[in-house]
């Protein structure tokens, strides 16, 4: 087994380690930083486009597309619109 050094190390090669990664490098350009991937590549797993995060949804839960009004009311009508695209 090779021993490297690193300051950080980010398990599994998908996109929430990839933004990671990049923001950590941004704000420390010297920092080492190692990613670790049991698969045979990045990005096959919930990453993937086609298993959309591995919960098969169709957006109704995602935050972002069904925002909070300042009455505490939560309009879907964005979530229908992007499953209807």
């Amino acid at each position: 087994m090779k021993h490297t050094e690193t300051d950080v190390l980010l398990v599994g090669g998908g996109i929430m380690s990839a933004t990671l990664g990049v923001l950590l490098q941004a704000l420390d350009p010297t920092m080492k930083i190692t990613m670790i991937e049991q698969l045979s590549d990045v990005a096959l797993e919930s990453t993937d486009a086609l298993n959309n995060a591995g919960t098969g949804h169709a957006g109704y839960c995602e935050l972002n597309y069904t925002p909070q009004a300042q009455d505490g009311s939560i309009s879907t009508q964005r979530a229908l619109e992007i499953n209807a695209a």
